[in-house]
């Protein structure tokens, strides 16, 4: 499906041509009617000559209304360039088709309108003057055809020549992220709330659940409709009429995007390139203020300059918009520039990054990564979409102020699609390519370039050598303490951990799986320590069954190597500062438990018979082996459990 606008100066008879050609008066409005001039859009559609079906839009030639012309020729793929063989070339004339230029609209006709108004020598003169004013422009050498909607002069030619045109457009690119610009919103008795727009980027299907954006309300696909047609499924480049479900028509605005939910993000600031024309009426200077225009959507914004000190009439430069509210937009989107006073088109240009983050200007990195993002080739996208997150410096600053480290969250294949605006299956084999080449990585269902990759897993290590440095008696770092350093989710993390580990990066302290230690990374107490500690346990072999409490073994050796011990499993703590050692723990287990096989109950009385222990350990013993499901309490007895 192929959608075509139309352009040129007021009066030149651009509603009156799509009639012609359509049978269809694009003026909906009373007003429109009455003062015989389009004030808002305009749409109609036909069907060529061979049976292709062409959407119209009719955009209206007032100065006052370039607004409305701009909500109509954002999705349009060939322009219908209008201009009056007995004036020729007018004001509006150029500014539209400065905007079609700045859009990048690839192919378009010339229709001389009201050609029955002249003679052949004016009429030549005239299409030499058009000729040579398109040549700078995208619809240099477009075709010129005279016409006349009331003799139907030329009118057949014209259909032909659009026919031929159409017949070398590229089909609309279908990356499954569909998105429908709003330019109208209406109800119908016995429907409700209908928009209209032209589809961009992907299908939409009946009954799908859609997000109207920027405001995020969710709705569903009631209805779909292309020239009044019902559809199932409606096509990218199309023209298209969604009937939505419970939502109020006073919701809705013209500029508001339906799209499928969670792919698509509102964006305030973006980087992009931008051209100011070179008729522009001064220079643009750092955060002046303009409004934006892109699809159906008009923001005022303020542009940052990040490569010029002022930009001058004609050229180019790399900019950040500052949105003053939410827009949906997506790389590679064209848009216009106008001043808000007096109103004027100053330039426009392309969007290069929809989730910016603030640069300083004059910075060679940056600009180098955005002339990447404009031109690259899918590799190049690919990976400026998986290194694009910045990463704060490697310094003790960072460590001591418990900063997150950013840059280490994989992407899934559906977002690296949506950031690069490649289709998917570009997109998987563009990754499988780099994957063989070992310039990304992809652990579970998530990819990493393989810088990112490679800083994370130096993070990882730095961390872990500076654990092992301050705590040298502790097993390791615990595994929440490192997925929080490095901001991942836990899933993330346990798969991250995984490969880390397989890879002989990491290893599991042996004692507690909720630690990481470096491989090679061993518990060592000092000389003096492990005097220490023989002193200490020397003491729990002495008194197996009423060994030191915990305060008595702290004095003995002091906390950190006590806690050394627990961790290394030489001693276990049973809970109210009760200690065994380890191989009494086992054997009082083993006795226990033999006891009740034996006798099929046990008291504590008994308990402590069989230990030759006190009260003041036995009951942190059977509490232990009650939480462990060795035995489970009847009572005043306990009977074995399942453990």
């Amino acid at each position: 499906m192929s959608c075509i606008g139309t352009a040129g100066h007021i009066d030149h008879g651009k509603s009156t041509l799509v009639k012609a050609l359509t049978g269809i008066d694009p003026d909906r409005l009373a007003e429109e009617k009455e003062r015989g001039m389009t004030i808002d859009l305009g749409f109609a559609w036909l069907k060529l000559p061979g049976g292709r079906e062409v959407s119209i839009v009719d955009v209206p030639g007032h100065e006052s209304f370039i607004k409305n012309m701009l909500a109509g020729v954002g999705g349009i793929d060939a322009a219908l360039l209008v201009i009056a063989a007995d004036e020729g070339i007018m004001p509006q004339t150029r500014e539209h088709l400065a905007i079609l230029d700045l859009l990048h609209v690839p192919r378009g006709i010339v229709a001389l309108t009201k050609a029955d108004l002249v003679d052949e020598e004016w009429l030549e003169l005239v299409r030499e003057e058009v000729a040579e004013y398109l040549l700078p422009t995208t619809l240099a050498h477009a075709p010129i055809v005279p016409v006349s909607a009331y003799t139907m002069q030329g009118i057949p030619d014209l259909l032909a020549q659009l026919e031929q045109m159409l017949a070398t457009s590229q089909e609309r690119q279908n990356i499954a992220r569909p998105r429908l610009p709003v330019d109208r919103v209406f109800t119908l008795t016995g429907f409700g709330t209908i928009v209209t727009g032209t589809l961009l980027d992907g299908n939409f299907k009946m009954g799908q659940e859609v997000e109207i954006l920027p405001q995020g309300l969710k709705t569903r696909i009631r209805g779909l409709q292309t020239h009044q047609h019902k559809m199932e499924i409606a096509q990218p480049g199309s023209r298209v009429a969604i009937n939505l479900a419970n939502v109020s028509r006073t919701d809705l605005a013209r500029g508001d995007v339906v799209a499928l939910p969670g792919q698509l993000r509102p964006a305030i600031l973006i980087d992009a390139h931008i051209q100011l024309l070179a008729d522009a009426p001064r220079s643009l200077t750092h955060n002046t203020l303009v409004d934006f225009y892109s699809g159906s959507q008009e923001v005022p914004a303020r542009v940052r300059l990040l490569d010029v000190e002022e930009l001058q009439p004609g050229k180019s430069a790399w900019v950040q918009l500052r949105l003053s509210r939410p827009a949906v937009l997506a790389r590679r989107d064209r848009f216009i520039l106008r001043i808000p006073s007096p109103s004027t088109t100053i330039g426009g240009g392309a969007v290069v990054d929809v989730q910016a983050r603030y640069h300083r200007r004059y910075q060679a990195a940056i600009l180098n990564r955005l002339a990447t993002l404009e031109h690259g080739a899918p590799e190049e996208l690919v990976l400026a979409t998986l290194d694009r997150r910045t990463r704060l410096a490697h310094s003790s600053n960072t460590v001591a102020k418990g900063q997150a480290f950013k840059g280490y969250s994989g992407y899934e294949l559906a977002e690296i699609v949506k950031q690069s605006n490649l289709s998917q299956d570009v997109t998987q084999q563009t990754l499988e390519t780099l994957l063989h080449e070992g310039r990304v990585r992809r652990i579970g269902a998530a990819w990493f370039a393989q810088p990112v990759w490679d800083a994370m897993v130096e993070e990882t290590v730095r961390l872990l050598s500076e654990q092992h440095r301050q705590y040298p008696l502790r097993g390791g770092l615990s595994k929440e303490e490192w997925r929080t350093r490095l901001n991942l989710s836990p899933r993330m993390a346990a798969e991250i951990f995984i490969t880390l580990q397989a890879e002989g990066i990491v290893a599991e302290a042996t004692s507690t799986g909720g630690s990481i230690r470096l491989p090679d990374f061993v518990p060592s107490f000092s000389k003096a320590q492990q005097q220490q500690v023989e002193q200490l346990l020397r003491r729990f072999r002495e008194n197996p069954y009423t060994p030191p409490v915990r305060g008595e073994a702290e004095a003995v050796v002091g906390t950190e190597v006590l806690n050394a011990l627990i961790e290394q499993g030489q001693l276990v703590k049973l809970g109210d500062g009760v200690l065994f050692l380890r191989e009494t723990y086992d054997e009082a287990i083993a006795k226990l438990v033999q006891y009740l096989r034996e006798h099929g109950t046990m008291t504590v009385a008994e308990a402590r018979d069989v230990l030759g222990a006190t009260r003041k350990y036995i009951l942190p013993l059977l509490e232990h082996m009650d939480t462990l499901k060795i035995t489970r309490r009847i009572g005043d007895e306990r009977v074995l459990g399942t453990p």
